[in-house]
């Protein structure tokens, strides 16, 4: 039997005594090694069979067959050249939608790529009963068994009197035809007061959270009509959540103008002990040197943070990126998710919202049911260049974003083949943390 190694395969050291493997291909393959295990890995070259590597390791041939056997579940090592890829289903089992709630916000952020942004009132009872008429039907039709709805403007708490019928009656509708919803606030987080605290803890409503630094980095670009900043009221309600074990989660959308304050806010969000995602700012450029600098600042403290018990593959996301659960696209529109706006028309994506609207491609378009709809739409999911088909990350980033890719690629590519490694690195010293802890009980 010839040992083969993934064509995917990152093998590295940690330091002296560990490192790691992880088939970049193959879903949660990532494995802690010893310095032996490590070697073992190494030596295989895809010529030599077990007999002769045993030998070259000083190593009984049955104890290392053994050990490949184990690599080989999560493909690090196969027996054969049929190494898998991340494959598209047939057919969606959940889906995803993005709701357009309102036009309206109570901030006026500068950069917001809302085109129709406080241009006119929020979605209407129509729209939202006939969005629960064609959930229902989805659910019926396809036998889909979960939809998550993500509430978006806008911003949406403005509207959370509306939403607060809709949310327990879709709920009860769509579990009677065997489907969980799950809804979740795309918010500033300005807005939150004791009885929306009490309805989230109740029906169980999680909040996305919009946050670009800490103290003056966010007010800067995150302020109210008045001028005045938004920070100290949304460091307020991030902690009113936490303490309500409400589950929420930050996204930072890092640009020229925030990426000095990313050490600082990265220290904050750990000491929230809150999952957290930073997002590489798109159709804008931004200082490649200063990113790197200030990213790596803030790994280190990750790296800090990890040795005193901070979860970091459980809390930090970079981009799209999927270095465990991988994936044949980046997000679920084109398959199985899109963007509906207030008047009930559907988009591949929200930033499409505001531009010309293809009246068939509407949730009152009684001959399509919401998997039609998205199969109708456009579909670049797949226009990809040819270094991303080869490449050895192809299934961690999926190149990016469609809507924004550069001749097929996402444009923090290079930032990419540099970050992914250190990902996987900060991973092996969590992995290492719980060695240790588990050796000392």
């Amino acid at each position: 039997m010839i040992p083969q190694k993934a064509p995917e395969l990152l093998l590295s050291l940690v330091n002296p005594e560990y490192g790691y493997a992880v088939n970049c291909a193959y879903p949660n393959s990532f494995r802690l090694l010893n310095r032996g295990q490590y070697e073992i890995v190494q030596s295989i070259n895809n010529r030599d069979d077990i007999q002769t590597l045993a030998i070259q390791l000083r190593m009984p041939s049955e104890r290392l067959h053994q050990f490949l056997l184990l690599l080989s579940k999560t493909e690090i090592v196969r027996f054969d050249n049929s190494f898998s890829l991340p494959k598209k289903s047939a057919k969606p089992k959940s889906l995803n939608f993005w709701i357009h709630t309102t036009n309206a916000c109570n901030l006026g952020c500068s950069y917001c790529y809302i085109s129709t942004l406080n241009t006119g009132k929020g979605m209407n009872d129509t729209v939202r009963q006939q969005l629960m008429y064609k959930l229902l039907e989805v659910v019926k039709v396809r036998g889909i068994k979960q939809i998550k709805l993500r509430l978006a403007g806008g911003e949406p708490m403005g509207q959370f009197n509306a939403w607060k019928a809709f949310i327990p009656a879709a709920a009860t509708i769509l579990a009677e035809a065997g489907c969980k919803l799950d809804v979740a606030f795309i918010t500033n987080l300005t807005l939150l007061n004791e009885d929306i605290l009490e309805f989230s803890k109740k029906h169980r409503v999680s909040y996305g959270v919009s946050l670009d630094g800490v103290a003056e980095i966010h007010d800067a670009t995150r302020r109210f009509r008045s001028g005045s900043g938004s920070f100290q009221l949304v460091d307020t309600n991030l902690r009113r959540l936490v303490a309500e074990k409400i589950p929420v989660s930050v996204n930072t959308v890092v640009s020229n103008v925030n990426i000095i304050g990313l050490p600082d806010l990265t220290r904050y969000l750990i000491s929230l002990d809150i999952p957290f995602r930073y997002s590489i700012v798109k159709g804008a450029a931004i200082d490649a040197a200063l990113l790197d600098n200030y990213l790596a600042a803030s790994h280190a403290i990750m790296g800090e943070a990890i040795e005193t018990g901070w979860q970091f593959s459980q809390r930090y996301q970079f981009c799209d990126l999927k270095p465990n659960e991988l994936g044949f696209q980046t997000c679920a529109s084109g398959f199985s998710g899109g963007a509906i706006y207030v008047d009930g028309s559907f988009k591949y994506c929200h930033v499409h919202f505001g531009k010309e609207s293809d009246s068939s491609r509407s949730i009152f378009n009684e001959e399509l049911d919401l998997v039609a709809m998205i199969e109708s739409g456009q579909h670049d999911e797949e226009i990809r260049s040819a270094d991303c088909r080869k490449c050895r990350y192809r299934s961690v980033c999926t190149s990016g974003c469609p809507v924004y890719r550069v001749e097929g690629k996402d444009p923090q590519c290079s930032l990419y083949h540099r970050f992914i490694p250190q990902y996987y690195e900060l991973q092996a010293k969590e992995r290492l943390r719980l060695l240790r802890q588990y050796e000392m009980i």
